[in-house]
């Protein structure tokens, strides 16, 4: 499947979300078994709060998984914004003017590793490792280890509100901006160009993509996402400090390759990794119900992490089996028949 196909997939799913789809209901199933509160409607909804800041983060790092790198530090970034909210709602800004600027910060933080990692050519995983410990050490600067929990009540209400006391606000926004992304990734030169770069991002450069700006975008925008995630924090959590969402970027990580994004680069869908996430969060919910200790939920986060980046391995060595089976068995159907001596 070239790169074009599989930018041009939208909502067409694949076997492997498909299978997505049926271990989704499998967890549900075993859910509800583990707790008989699990089926209420009230709760699921409640529950989709387990994946929507991760949700966000995770379509940011989507993006830059597809064109071949990856970002650790998305988690620190989305720590600065949420410090940021804190100072804008301490000075008297209205939410309409922190929210912009939340948002600038992230893109420039984002675009930061952008530079270092497309600019520099420096490997993505050692820079983002260490942006990652001095975003979140800026965060500390900016906010220091006292919480901020004063908001004013404009900055909880995408992050608390529910729309006819059901549905999250929050989760209105996750789909606007999942469709957004699909659009953007699946339907625009841009995201053709991200599958491209991630394919092979030299052949890329010879047909004329910007490799260098489009990864710097790709982190950009990964960082502005981070910094609408911020907004879901501070009205989910009502308070702001430099550890939020410390340790998050395991699930995230995880939910992104779980979709079946090549870490590699140059395949993934959003679709995918909307799936992805709603089984992990209907899993942390089941476990969350059934009194599931915290280290045992790492453990089965951490398996699914190894699972997903063992799949794409499997399925290429399978698919290499099977090639060269074809070719033995065509080889045996075509070989000429040896003929008698002497006759």
């Amino acid at each position: 499947m070239n790169a074009c196909t599989k930018a041009g997939r939208f909502w067409k799913p694949s076997a492997w979300e498909v299978f997505l789809v049926v271990l989704i209901a499998v967890a549900g199933v075993w859910s509800s078994v583990l707790s008989p509160y699990y089926l209420s409607l009230d709760q699921i909804l409640y529950s989709t709060r387990q994946f929507l800041i991760p949700g966000l983060l995770g379509l940011g790092l989507m993006v830059v998984v597809i064109t071949g790198e990856i970002d650790i530090s998305l988690a620190s970034i989305l720590a600065v914004g949420s410090v940021l909210f804190a100072k804008c709602s301490a000075s008297g800004l209205p939410i309409s003017v922190a929210v912009p600027l939340v948002a600038v910060a992230g893109v420039a933080l984002g675009t930061f590793n952008g530079l270092l990692v497309a600019g520099f050519g420096l490997p993505s995983l050692a820079v983002t490792l260490g942006t990652m410990g001095a975003y979140r050490g800026l965060a500390f600067i900016i906010g220091s280890e006292i919480g901020y929990t004063d908001f004013d009540v404009s900055y909880l209400y995408v992050g608390s509100e529910l729309v006819f006391d059901l549905i999250p606000v929050a989760l209105l926004l996750f789909g606007a901006i999942a469709v957004g992304v699909g659009v953007l990734m699946h339907r625009t030169i841009f995201g053709r160009r991200c599958f491209a770069v991630g394919n092979n991002k030299d052949a890329a450069w010879i047909a004329g993509i910007g490799v260098t700006r489009l990864k710097i975008q790709a982190y950009a925008l990964a960082g502005g996402l981070a910094g609408v995630a911020a907004l879901v924090w501070v009205g989910q959590y009502g308070s702001a400090r430099g550890d939020n969402a410390d340790g998050l970027i395991l699930f995230v990580v995880t939910a992104v390759v779980l979709a079946g994004v090549d870490i590699n680069g140059g395949k993934g869908t959003v679709l995918g990794t909307v799936l992805a996430l709603l089984l992990l969060g209907t899993l942390r919910n089941g476990m969350g119900l059934a009194n599931v200790a915290g280290p045992t939920q790492t453990v089965v986060l951490g398996a699914l992490l190894v699972l997903g980046v063992l799949r794409p391995m499997a399925m290429r060595a399978l698919r290499q089996a099977k090639l060269v089976l074809a070719l033995k068995t065509h080889r045996r159907q075509t070989a000429e028949p040896v003929k008698p001596v002497g006759s």
